[in-house]
């Protein structure tokens, strides 16, 4: 079969759903079908496009077999007049709907469309791509928006909040299944209208082949910043406004009486900023950009501890992908979650690390003091967390689940 997959972030950005997306139309391919993928010009880290790619409004690019149209958008790194706020994703998302549309209605014999989210207005494209070409989509939920944008105080006006969630139906309605990476996004469906046979739900993966549990000995991530011998408590990710971030720094503050403690803070975005100037002056943290995926397996195996914060709220419409990082690398994990959520019974069900109350920078540091105090715990974690990504979360097991999915509503359109 032949897949369009439009997505906004794709290979060479290494945030966000471009490792995910990447590996799942690598994975197509590896069980022989075609992919064409449809993404914006490479821009995610920095908010800038990448010098690489220059001005052009469309590259041509083929790699492991999968066909790539980047397009031009808007990217808000770039100092326009509109900033980096709420006015300038709007922009960056309605810009690449546009040229995002106009490169999928040059791809033919396309036998099946899938999308993730965000941005929620690529639904429009493949309803019309889809109508146009009378072939299923599939729309693939990692978020959910507007709920997350209004948890997180991104979009206010009540307008907006109304016509980004007719939208949202408009796209639910018209999607030929809806697949779903949490089950706690299924009720929300459900409310909005979407019968329960269209839902789908395949949780995300990580790659169990690539990131393998690397030992802290001799670790070049950590000989490269003097951390031999220390217990490192490490971020690595997409630093947004989501992450609440102030959190780890407030955290990191009352833990001056542990002598060998570091912080390690990697990874580019709006919080970046603040990271720097609240980490300037700290001898006891190494804060880096993000690093190139080819050291991943090394970067996740420098840490002692991996965090995974998010603001109040925001686990109720995410499960944040750095999880199965940590995990897959054996590392133990501390999130901020509300322990109702999907992100806590993962990691609760693995076994796999500790969960504390969102914002709460005491009990953060509470959990750290614990594995700090107990390696042989935090040790039990890693292997027990690194057990069940592969047992559940495997790249393999979970390609497959798509590859049955878009087969499924192909065989049914013929």
């Amino acid at each position: 079969m032949h897949v369009l997959l439009l997505a906004l972030n794709y290979h060479p950005d290494k945030l966000g759903n471009a490792p995910l997306m990447t590996g799942i139309a690598e994975g197509l391919v590896e069980r022989g079908h075609r992919v064409t993928v449809v993404c914006a010009l490479p821009h995610h880290e920095t908010g800038r496009i990448d010098p690489a790619y220059g001005r052009r409004a469309v590259v041509r690019d083929r790699r492991r077999g999968v066909d790539i149209l980047r397009v031009w958008l808007y990217a808000p790194g770039e100092g326009g007049l509109l900033g980096t706020g709420a006015a300038a994703k709007m922009a960056n998302y309605a810009s690449f709907t546009a040229t995002a549309l106009a490169a999928a209605l040059t791809v033919r014999d396309i036998d099946v469309i899938f999308t993730p989210s965000p941005p929620l207005t690529l639904g429009i494209v493949d309803h019309l791509v889809g109508r146009l070409r009378r072939v299923p989509f599939v729309y693939n939920l990692q978020d959910l928006f507007p709920e997350a944008a209004v948890r997180l105080g991104v979009l206010t006006d009540p307008r907006l909040i109304a016509g980004f969630e007719r939208l949202e139906r408009w796209v639910y309605r018209r999607a030929t299944r809806l697949s779903i990476i949490s089950e706690a996004f299924r009720e929300h469906l459900i409310e909005r209208g979407v019968p329960a046979e269209r839902i789908v739900y395949i949780p995300n993966y990580t790659d169990t082949d690539e990131i393998t549990p690397r030992a802290r000995t001799g670790n070049p991530i950590r000989a490269a910043h003097g951390l031999d011998d220390t217990f490192v408590i490490q971020f690595s990710g997409r630093m947004g406004y989501s992450q609440g971030l102030e959190t780890v720094i407030e955290a990191w503050r009352t833990l001056d009486d542990l002598p060998d403690a570091r912080l390690m803070m990697v990874g580019d975005g709006q919080a970046r900023a603040m990271i720097d100037d609240a980490l300037r002056d700290d001898p006891r943290a190494v804060v880096l950009p993000t690093q190139p995926r080819a050291v991943l397996a090394d970067l996740l195996g420098a840490a002692d501890v991996g965090l995974a914060p998010l603001r109040r709220g925001m686990a109720e419409t995410c499960i944040p992908s750095k999880i199965f990082g940590i995990m897959a690398a054996a590392r133990p994990v501390i999130a901020g979650v509300e322990a109702h959520t999907d992100t806590a019974r993962l990691i609760e069900s693995a076994d796999g690390g500790i969960v504390v109350p969102p914002e709460d920078p005491d009990a953060l540091a509470a959990a750290i003091r614990r594995l700090y105090a107990r390696p042989k715990l935090g040790r039990a974690m890693g292997a027990a967390g690194r057990l069940h990504v592969v047992g559940h979360h495997g790249r393999h097991a979970i390609i497959a689940r798509y590859e049955a999915l878009l087969e499924e509503l192909v065989e049914r359109g013929r």
